[in-house]
């Protein structure tokens, strides 16, 4: 099976992700390798596997959003009849919009109030580690205002019909 340039566009977080993800892995099973064949560890190993892990969680989990795979939201909007059920979406929709959004504005200031700090051991600024926070949560934000607008759009077809 070949994957298209569309494809991987439309899934670009969950092969972000995915590369975040696999680089943490093969860093720290490396740099175990290394220490256990008695060649002595890699000295960046660490902040890179965390800095890996940290990216893959925030991108990872806007995915998950993507795929409604919250178990706690995807729970809460099956009560009720159809009318009822595109409400309360409607509602986790804005909820989301505005706790993403908050997120997204302290994620700034973190960035903001930490601009001059580097990593410990390569002497990147940390702009690159904190920044996994803002693009995990903005692409939350895009992707609960697709939900809006599609829970939206049922709602009103569910009040017609």
């Amino acid at each position: 099976m070949s994957i298209t340039p569309k494809q991987l566009l439309c899934n670009f977080d969950l092969v972000l992700s995915g590369f975040f993800l696999c680089t943490t892995v093969l860093v720290v099973i490396v740099n175990v390798a290394l220490r256990y064949l008695s060649l002595g560890g890699i000295f960046w190993a660490e902040e890179v596997a965390t800095t890996a892990f940290i990216w893959s969680v925030f991108i990872g989990s806007a995915a998950a959003y993507r795929y409604k795979m919250h178990i706690g939201i995807d729970f809460v909007s099956r009560f009720g009849p159809e009318p009822v059920k595109a409400l309360i979406a409607v509602v986790i929709d804005c909820l989301m919009l505005v706790i993403n959004g908050y997120i997204v504005y302290l994620s700034i200031l973190f960035i903001n109030a930490n601009k001059l700090k580097t990593t410990p051991v390569l002497n990147i600024p940390s702009l690159y580690v904190n920044l996994a926070l803002t693009v995990g949560f903005a692409l939350m934000i895009i992707y609960a205002l697709n939900f809006l607008y599609r829970d939206i759009r049922r709602l009103i077809d569910s009040l017609k019909g």
